[in-house]
């Protein structure tokens, strides 16, 4: 008696924890089977035999109905699409590839060496049939890329704007501060240094003294401003 009884309660502990991993059921439902099992135990250790098998009647057949009643009200698993397939992903490559061979001008060395490795790692994800994933890492090179042309074209605009003006780079408006910085030969300068590594960052360089300008003439003392 005492090992089927024991076998009977292992079992009883088996179902309860398979309907607790279906995750259906309310916290408080599953407490009064944690309860019950837990008070099982008890009387099977001071000798309740009767008393712990007419608990593990009533905890089965509560077991039961809850069983029924998750699969009575069980909605099929819907199955799992994935948003992008083979084709979606090669033409997205396709797209992406034309993009960069177009803009290739605008992108410096290493930053197109460091989208041909995304490129890599996404037909790489793409052979192994993580299609999700190598289309986040296409959409993570696009980004990129995007913001990578808005900063070139913004540049190209600055360079455009500094080459119009006939007072020419380095040279600062009557009562602006003149200092070492402003010094034409000293812009020279440093714009070969930049284009020695890649002329695209020259204009990226341009981009940034242009806005350093703009605030130094706005922190200019407003003494200086009236002159």
């Amino acid at each position: 008696m005492s090992e089927a009884l024991d076998a009977e309660y292992i079992a009883l502990k088996g179902k309860v924890d398979e309907l607790r991993k279906k995750d259906r059921l309310p916290y408080w439902r599953l407490a009064y089977a944690e309860f019950s099992l837990s008070r099982i135990g008890d009387y099977i250790a001071v000798g309740g035999k009767d008393e712990a098998h007419e608990m593990i009647v009533r905890l089965n057949r509560w077991v039961d109905e809850h069983e029924k009643e998750l699969s009575r009200t069980a909605k099929p698993a819907p199955a799992k699409v994935s948003l992008w397939n083979v084709s979606a992903i090669e033409k997205e490559i396709s797209r992406l590839q034309a993009s960069l061979a177009a803009k290739n001008y605008l992108i410096p060395v290493a930053e197109r060496i460091s989208f041909s490795h995304n490129m890599e790692r996404a037909k790489e994800l793409l052979s192994q049939g993580k299609f999700d994933k190598a289309y986040s890492e296409l959409f993570s090179l696009r980004s990129q890329l995007v913001s990578r042309l808005h900063r070139s074209y913004r540049a190209r605009a600055a360079m455009i704007l500094y080459s119009q003006h006939a007072s020419g780079f380095g040279h600062s408006p009557t009562g602006a501060v003149v200092g070492l910085y402003n010094a034409e030969h000293t812009l020279e300068n440093a714009l070969s240094l930049v284009g020695e590594r890649d002329a695209i960052w020259v204009e990226d360089f341009l981009e940034l003294y242009d806005s350093l300008a703009k605030i130094t003439e706005r922190l200019a003392p407003q003494d200086r401003k009236r002159r």
